[in-house]
């Protein structure tokens, strides 16, 4: 899940989306959800952290899965692919906070650091919260809110103190020690996900040839075609879960002038349409 900076795109009259997202720092989505909700191989090419605080969450990635209520937090690392439920309380409610702590933001601290802490590396995890972990996570989220933002300063300084909490809990966040190609693609398309990209324009934002690019996406296990799709996709779901935009704007924002092209690819993504996700979730205003 990536958290992109939208909040400012709200057309007059309507609720601006609860995200926020800091370039070279992490982002953040408050998410509502009214009925029980399914989704199936969402990507998180960022290390995620969800704060439960009204019903209940179960990640799944293989044989691995946890279960988070009320109070409790979960952890997902970087490059995982996880399958996910909402489950609403007796009152027909579920509410989190989703951070995403940004990848050049964990190199500072694992250069910091000076190298991984002595346990073994973990796509999922239930920290332990007596390790200071979900107070972190909390300063964080308050220094995020869009009605009053931190400098970057002394929000770069709460998330590195998120990081050392994270890997005193034995949940330290793995990412390449310098960006690939990958990354540095997605960074490029996330910032402009409705543009009319093309594996030759995003080359050319890059300083590379086509074909150069395309060989390094293949190296990394990577397509232009998926990492656009990955992008735009990621910012579906946050946008459905996350705002009270329309399922036809929502389109638009991604780059797609068909709502019914985006339901298909949306549900070929996540195993659900967004119309059926939009009905059983909404903004919290």
């Amino acid at each position: 899940m990536n958290a992109p900076n939208v909040s400012d795109r709200a057309a007059p009259g309507m609720p601006a989306p609860r995200i926020v997202g800091r370039p070279g720092l992490g982002g953040k989505l408050e998410l509502v959800v009214r009925r029980i909700q399914n989704l199936s191989e969402v990507p998180f090419p960022e290390p995620c952290l969800v704060h439960v605080t009204r019903g209940q969450k179960r990640l799944t990635v293989g044989d691995e899965n946890f279960t988070a209520g009320p109070g409790e937090v979960l952890f997902v690392n970087a490059g995982v692919r996880a399958s996910m439920l909402n489950l609403p309380d007796e009152d027909g409610l579920y509410t989190a906070t989703c951070v995403v702590l940004a990848s050049d933001l964990v190199r500072e601290h694992a250069g910091a650091r000076g190298g991984p802490p002595g346990v073994p590396w973990r796509a999922l995890a239930k920290p332990d919260l007596d390790g200071g972990v979900l107070a972190a996570l909390v300063h964080v989220a308050d220094g995020m809110s869009a009605q009053s933002p931190l400098s970057d300063r002394l929000l770069r300084h709460r998330l590195l103190e998120l990081l050392i909490a994270l890997d005193d809990a034995g949940c330290w966040c793995r990412v390449a020690a310098v960006a690939g190609m990958a990354e540095r693609a997605r960074r490029i398309l996330g910032a402009e996900p409705a543009a009319p990209w093309t594996a030759a324009t995003l080359a050319a934002r890059l300083h590379l040839g086509e074909s150069s690019l395309r060989r390094a996406l293949g190296a990394e296990g990577h397509s232009f075609r998926g990492l656009l799709d990955e992008v735009r996709m990621g910012l579906a779901l946050a946008l459905l879960q996350g705002s009270s935009y329309s399922v036809q704007r929502i389109a638009l924002e991604c780059g797609y002038a068909s709502a019914s092209r985006f339901s298909a690819r949306f549900r070929c993504a996540f195993g659900v349409l967004p119309s059926v996700l939009r009905g059983v979730s909404g903004a919290r205003r």
